[in-house]
Order: C-alpha cells, then sequence, then structure tokens
C-alpha cells in the first residue's frame, strides 16, 4: 500500500473513531451522566470531523460525491458527452426470458411495494440472474453485490476515488459463494440501483465506479479494458459504455412499466442486458494468479 493511500486510511479511520466517539457520548448525555470532560470532548468532536473531512476530500472523493473532472483526473477517461446508440444494431433478437420470467416478473410486481430501493433491486436481480444462468455463459459470471474499489491516480499529486458499487458481474467460475477473497478477474459491469428518479449526480456516480473498473483493468495490464454501467431505479436504465480508447459514451433513458409486463419494453431491457453481460462474458481472461492492480475490492 502507498504512503499515500496509508495516508488516507489513517484520516478515515479518525474519523469513524470520532463518530463512534459521539455517539457513546450523546449516549451519556440521554442518561445524564456527562463528566465536564465529556462536555468539552463533545463540544469539539464535530469540528475535528470536519477539519479531517476537508483533509480526506483535498486527495479523494467517494464514487457518490464525485465529479466528472474528478473521475477524470483519477481514472483518465476522457468525459466529452456522447450519446451512444451503436448498441441497438448489435442486440440479438434470438435472446427471450427463460420461460418462467414473465410469471416471476408479475409476482414480484403484486407482491413487492415499489418505494424503496429494496423492493426494486428485486427486479433487477430478477433480470440479472436470469441473464447470467443463460446457457450460454457456461456458469462462469457471477453477480457480486456490494464490492468495495478503489484507485488512484498516477503523478506527484495522488488522487483517489473510491467506494462500494450495488453490483457487479464478473468471473466467477469455481469462486465459493462466501469467500471473502476478491475475484482474480477485475469486474466489467458496474450497476448502480437507485430508489425512484434519478439526477445527475447519479449518473455520475455510476459513471465512476465504471471508470474505475476500466482503471482498474488498465492498470493491471489486461488486453480487454472496455467497460459498462447500468444505471436504473427498476423503472428508469440508462446504460453506460467506456470504450477502449477511455471514451464515455452514455444512452438514452429507457423505461420500464413495473405494474404490468410490457413484452416490447422488457424484452428490450433483458436484451441490452445481455448485451453488456455478454461482452463481460467475451472479456474475461482470468489470470493465473492475482493482478498486481490498483484497484482493492474488499468485501
Amino acid at each position: 500500500m502507498s504512503e499515500s493511500y496509508k495516508r488516507l486510511d489513517a484520516v478515515q479511520q479518525e474519523i469513524e473513531d470520532l463518530l463512534k466517539k459521539e455517539t457513546e457520548l450523546k449516549k451519556k448525555a440521554k442518561k445524564a451522566q456527562l463528566t465536564g470532560e465529556d462536555e468539552r470532548q463533545l463540544e469539539n468532536i464535530g469540528e475535528n470531523r470536519s477539519i479531517r473531512k476537508t483533509s480526506r476530500k483535498k486527495n479523494q472523493s467517494c464514487f457518490r460525491e464525485a465529479d466528472l473532472k474528478w473521475i477524470a483526473s483519477v481514472t483518465g477517461i476522457d468525459c466529452k458527452y456522447r450519446l451512444w446508440t451503436s448498441f441497438t444494431s448489435e442486440l440479438d433478437e434470438a435472446v427471450v426470458p427463460s420461460p418462467g420470467f414473465q410469471q416471476a416478473y408479475e409476482n414480484v410486481s403484486k407482491t413487492f411495494h415499489m418505494r424503496t430501493g429494496a423492493g426494486r433491486r428485486i427486479f433487477l436481480n430478477l433480470f440479472l440472474s436470469d441473464i447470467v444462468l443463460l446457457p450460454e455463459f457456461k456458469n462462469t459470471l457471477l453477480i457480486f453485490p456490494g464490492i468495495e474499489m478503489s484507485v488512484e491516480s498516477k503523478g506527484p499529486k495522488k488522487r483517489r476515488l473510491n467506494g462500494k458499487t450495488d453490483y457487479t458481474v464478473g468471473f466467477g467460475k469455481d469462486v465459493d459463494i462466501f469467500d471473502n477473497t476478491p475475484p482474480r478477474e477485475l469486474h466489467l459491469v458496474a450497476i448502480e440501483a437507485k430508489n425512484s428518479s434519478f439526477d445527475h449526480e447519479d449518473l455520475w456516480q455510476c459513471v465512476a465506479e465504471t471508470a474505475t473498473l476500466y482503471k482498474s483493468r488498465k492498470d493491471a495490464g489486461k488486453a480487454k479494458c472496455s467497460v459498462w454501467g447500468v444505471l436504473s431505479n427498476a423503472t428508469d436504465w440508462k446504460f453506460i459504455h467506456i470504450d477502449e480508447e477511455g471514451k464515455l459514451w452514455r444512452s438514452e433513458k429507457y423505461m420500464l412499466n413495473l405494474r404490468l409486463y410490457n413484452q416490447d419494453q422488457v424484452t428490450f431491457i433483458y436484451r441490452m442486458l445481455h448485451f453488456v453481460i455478454k461482452r463481460c462474458f467475451e472479456s474475461c481472461t482470468p489470470n493465473p494468479t492475482p493482478s498486481s492492480s490498483s484497484a482493492h475490492l474488499n468485501e
């Protein structure tokens, strides 16, 4: 681990320690058990935490807070706006959901409340699992929820981009589903699930996650570095692509009716997800030993 990483991790640990201490003191305050020293500590904790957060922000940004300028400075991608439409001619019209998919879709619609992200993620789970289990992928892919990743820029002024993805899809052959060891193959698809309608900040968050995958593969010397991202609240869907040259492409927003099974809408989203997951499958070339990537995947 570089000295820059160590400093950033130390600052983060200090912030977490202060939060823990603040929680303990507030509990004592509710019970009227604070001493004079406790009261002084509680007064100073907020200021100390702000100082440390400011120090951290000079060198790092989490996925949620990163803007395009920061993302580009850390990962090297070209964030110029480009509308991604070329995939529409590459979608496989022979691909359709499994026989039980429609019934499962309708059951979810009837059974789960959709106000929160937890409910909407069930639809994402339904699509992703149905596609990953298709015979053409030969049981080589896995869906990895909640993986933490971080990358660091090169040069004298170190900048760090880090956070946790809702889902990534990557090579998972022979990986035990309870294994805490990070997978050898760096993933190619990042999926960010949202509670309701998403805005520009949500888009940049998904771009940050996808760009982190790109830089991770680039730093690891992968032959194929193209990556894909999916931003969705189950109703709205937006797709992101970073090509081999590091150019960012963004699709239009597509809609999905969660109340009724609209075959045309469902089939399009299904084929689009199949398209990006198939590209992931085609690019999976696991190394016999762990890569030397600057990404840190921590369960």
